[in-house]
């Protein structure tokens, strides 16, 4: 099931947060209630793509710091 709000990448959604760090994402295929990604760090390439880097949050265990794949696709939104 597609969640419609997904519609962006990692760094426009970083952008419209006024470029503030850190912030959570879950993408489209994902548990939002159960699986974010913590963005902690951001690299711009070519706008609006780039590098990011952070944790994942599974069931409220926080994981090891690692770059985020899939980063660039139009599948993420903001979560608290």
């Amino acid at each position: 099931m597609t969640d419609p709000a997904c519609s962006k990448n990692v760094f426009q959604l970083w952008k419209e947060g006024g470029e503030k760090l850190p912030f959570k994402v879950t993408r489209w295929s994902w548990d939002a209630a159960t699986s974010a990604f913590q963005v902690e760090r951001i690299e711009i390439g070519k706008w609006p793509y780039g590098k990011a880097w952070g944790r994942f949050i599974r069931n409220g265990v926080t994981e090891a710091p690692q770059q985020l794949n899939g980063a660039g696709s139009y599948q993420w939104k903001v979560v608290e």
